[in-house]
Order: structure tokens, then sequence, then C-alpha cells
């Protein structure tokens, strides 16, 4: 039984080392070389793998702190099972850096988990850790608002993958490399209603259901991850509406669905709970992949656009609704900006309601002009288009 009497009288062997298990924690060792060394060894196996670590020297690490060390590790391992990390996701490994290394370093790790849960864990969550790729965590970091946020979620992605890698879950980060985004002034870009009608058609051609996320992302307005997000339940074709309760904004939005998105939506195959999804179990990703083919289709019609990005929809249907006569403040409403003043967040909910709506029938007549020439088409031609 080892005790931290019995390790200060244990002598070395004449030659080679002896090891002492700890009849506490299985797995544990003390190793004792021929010269006096005395070493905290952790070996413990976990399905077809064995982990063997060095934890720490005698006297500097005593037995209580050996055996909480190990106990962390194994913790671990037991979480890993027999797959050895392959099905751990993204959030698995964040909830346990988060348990194991953040609470017990850092002071700010409530404010890292907030973080987590409102901006990383709806994009990255459900997903594999060993899936994700480099160009998708590059895309989800240009799609962040903010001159200092994108820094802040990239450096916090970063240190979970490398957390991920020192636990041996991955064979390599794909954070590593990404650039910190650069401090720049808020983008600006505006498709052109000719850019908005190219950017129509060609996600025609994508098809289900990236294609079908595209076109409700132009006509709602709406953030990409809200609309990625979107499920069944949150719906009301009937009525033409969309709550959305969980946002970045951390304000519920009744969305007015225009005749042209009820369309779309009631086209779609219901596969699960999300409404864009090809598994059933969880939304669509890989929008960096989804980007490009996008390009390719609006370059094989013509001249490539200039750079835009998907969030840039979403200012560009801003812009034009004001340019068509709906007052900023309806245009904010639609964007969910912040209300001002008490009255105003507490009954933000349904306040606009109606002009919330007449201003995304302006703006999905608008783009059915741009699809369809001067007089427009109808709903069902613009869907087919």
């Amino acid at each position: 039984m080892l005790t931290d009497t019995r390790i200060a009288s244990i002598k070395p062997p004449a030659t080679g080392q002896e090891e002492h298990p700890d009849h506490k924690v299985t797995g544990l060792r003390l190793r004792v070389g021929a010269g006096g060394t005395k070493t905290w060894t952790l070996r413990k196996r976990a399905g077809s793998k064995t982990v063997n670590r060095k934890l720490g020297s005698y006297p500097s690490m005593k037995l209580a702190a050996a055996r909480s060390a190990a106990e962390t590790i194994i913790a671990s391992i037991e979480l890993e099972g027999t797959t050895d990390g392959i099905d751990r996701t993204f959030a698995d490994v964040a909830t346990h850096w988060l348990e194991n290394k953040a609470k017990e370093k850092n002071k700010r790790w409530q404010h890292q988990e907030a973080q987590l849960n409102k901006h990383v864990l709806p994009a990255f969550g459900a997903r594999k850790i060993v899936e994700i790729k480099r160009r998708e965590i590059r895309d989800f970091i240009d799609g962040i608002e903010g001159k200092v946020l994108p820094n802040r979620i990239l450096a916090l992605v970063k240190t979970i993958f490398r957390y991920a890698l020192s636990r041996d879950w991955i064979e390599a980060s794909p954070v590593e490399g990404i650039e910190k985004p650069k401090s720049e002034k808020p983008r600006d870009r505006v498709l052109d209603m000719g850019e908005v009608a190219r950017v129509w058609h060609s996600a025609g051609l994508l098809g289900f259901p990236e294609g079908h996320w595209t076109r409700i992302l132009m006509l709602t307005a709406q953030r990409g991850g809200e609309v990625t997000q979107m499920k069944w339940a949150d719906l009301n074709l009937d009525a033409g509406s969309w709550l959305i309760a969980d946002n970045k904004a951390d304000r519920a939005n009744l969305v007015p669905l225009t005749d042209a998105v009820v369309t779309i939506l009631r086209e779609m195959p219901q596969l699960g709970e999300y409404v864009f999804t090809t598994t059933g179990d969880k939304p669509i990703n890989g929008f960096a992949k989804t980007k490009l083919t996008l390009d390719k289709f609006i370059a094989g019609k013509g001249d490539p656009l200039k750079p835009w990005r998907f969030h840039d929809l979403r200012r560009t249907a801003a812009t034009h609704m004001v340019r068509l006569g709906i007052s900023e403040t309806v245009v904010g409403r639609v964007l969910n900006h912040a209300a001002k003043g008490v009255t105003a967040q507490v009954y933000a909910l349904h306040s606009y309601a109606p002009e919330k709506r007449n201003a995304l029938e302006v703006w999905a007549a608008e783009i059915d002009r741009a699809v369809n020439g001067e007089g427009g088409g109808n709903v069902m031609k613009m869907e087919r288009s």
C-alpha cells in the first residue's frame, strides 16, 4: 500500500528500475530507478489503445497530487471509450476542456462558456471533431461580425483544438495556419439587383438543401446561422411566420414569411426536426464548399462577381429595402437589431409585425422583378427559374 511515508522509505534497486502500483487508483505506478529517482507514471488501456504517461517526479509531486492527475487522465480515457476519440464531437471536447482545464486555470471560463454556447456550438457542436476542416473554420470566422469578436472566437476555437491534440483525440489541428482577421472597417459590400438575380439563378442549380437555404437567406434577411438552425417546429406556414427564440442577439424574433418563402418551404421534404438537413438529425454544414460551387455556377454564366460572402446578402437586403422606401427603423426590426428603450425591448417581439411583413414583401417583389424582368412573374415562376 502506497503512502507518503512508505514512498519516502523505498530503497532504489541495485540495477534497472522497479514499479510500485497504487492500490487506490488503478494504473498509477511509482517507478523507482537504480539512481534513486522516483517517477509517477500512468499506464491505462482503453479499447485497443494503451496510454503510458509520465505524470511527475517524487517528492515534488506528492501521492495525493499524483492520484488527482491520474484520475483526471483516466476520466478522459473512459470518455474516449473504445473509439479512440473517433466519435467525439466538438461539443464533447469543449465540455471536457471547460471541466478539466478552463475552470481550473481561467477565471473567465464562464465568459468562454457563454461564447461557445452562443457562437461556436450552433455551428460545430454536433460535428465529429476529426471531420471539421480548416476551410469551414475560416469561413465561419469570416462570417462573424465585429472588430474584436472574430479574433477572440478564433483564439477560443484554436485552444480547444490544441486541447484535443494534447489528448491524442486528433492527429492535427485544422485551426493552425488560420490568420487572425485583420482589424478593418466593417464590410460594406452590397450586391446590386443584377448580382442578386445571378445568385438566385445559380442557387437553383445547387439543389436541395443548399439552394433552398441560399434563397431563403436572401428572402428573409436573417443571419446565416439562424437560417441553418431553422426547425419545422418554429414555423407556422399557414400564418406565414417563423419564431427565432435562440439567436446570436439573445432576443426572440418573429420573422414574417412571404409567399415566396412559404412556397419554397412547402416543397421541401421534412427529414427531421431541422429544415435544412440531409441526415435528419443535424443541420447542413460545409458552407465554404457551397460558396465555391455557387461561385462556379455564377461564373459559368458570365464574369465572376466581385468578392462577396453569404453574410453580404443580409446587408444587401437591408440596403435595398431602404432604397425602396422602407424606414431604417423597420429595417432594423427585420434584422432584429436592438430596440431602444425599456418599452420597445419588452414589446419588440410582436411590435412592427405588419411593417416587417410589408418590408419583406417589398423585398421579395424586388427580387421577383430582378429575376423575371420588369412586371415580375409570380412566386412559382420565381421558384422554378
